[in-house]
């Protein structure tokens, strides 16, 4: 059995795929920019609610690719993303599956998005954008919805990267996460692009050729492959 992510690993992994990516260990990521980077396949198109996504990778690593729910908001699609580089990358047993939404979490997806939180809000990162008085005094919604952009993640994603980093309290949790951010961000003069939708039939790479070669390879039958892609789509268990 595959031993558990720790906080120290997980922020190792996040800063060594930054680093192999040309990027530094503290900077705001573009996430479709860094796929294109590491050459991961990736198309993007509406799947079942209960469903975020998934990657495959072939036996040799050469191909990767990653499905992406454009029904999830951008900012739910960008951890997704993350989430899934994780496994292509770093995860001791990697294997096909299908992130998804409900359900009592294995490790390996607990482990996964501990890793999505260190690689897209990398605590240095987020420490630095923080006033001095609110290091001190609490912070502000201002601040959160500042940090959730310029991070490109969900409102609850920031929220909880901001309490493991014990930058927000236990209580302060509920306060932050109950209200609509859309409304806020509207208020605030953000872009409300983060909270919605989108992406619809967006590909990243060489979708037509290139991965039709995931499962045609031995070990990634085709039949394995469209049975995961028909899970999803279908909405089954």
């Amino acid at each position: 059995m595959a031993k558990r992510l720790t906080k120290e690993l997980a922020a190792n992994y996040a800063s060594k795929l930054r680093i192999e990516a040309g990027l530094n260990e503290n900077e705001p990521i573009h996430v479709k920019s860094l796929l294109l980077k590491l050459g991961i396949l990736t198309r993007y198109r509406p799947l079942s609610e209960n469903a975020y996504g998934l990657s495959l990778q072939t036996p040799d690593k050469r191909f990767r690719f990653m499905l992406i729910n454009s029904n999830s908001t951008r900012g739910r699609q960008h951890f997704t993303a993350a989430h899934e580089l994780y496994h292509l990358y770093f995860d001791p047993e990697p294997m096909p599956h299908v992130c998804r939404k409900d359900g009592e979490k294995p490790q390996g997806e607990k482990d996964a998005d501990l890793f999505a939180s260190n690689l897209l809000m990398p605590a240095q990162g987020i420490k630095g954008e923080i006033p001095l008085n609110e290091m001190r005094e609490g912070l502000t919604v201002a601040t959160i919805l500042r940090l959730e952009q310029l991070f490109s993640v969900s409102h609850e994603a920031m929220v909880y990267r901001l309490r493991s980093l014990s930058l927000i309290s236990e209580s302060d949790i509920e306060r932050f996460l109950g209200f609509t951010i859309s409304e806020v961000a509207r208020v605030n003069g953000y872009d409300l692009s983060l909270y919605n939708k989108g992406n619809e039939n967006v590909t990243l790479g060489d979708f037509g050729s290139n991965a039709r070669r995931l499962y045609e390879l031995d070990k990634i039958s085709e039949g394995h492959y469209i049975e995961l892609l028909n899970q999803i789509t279908d909405g089954k268990e």
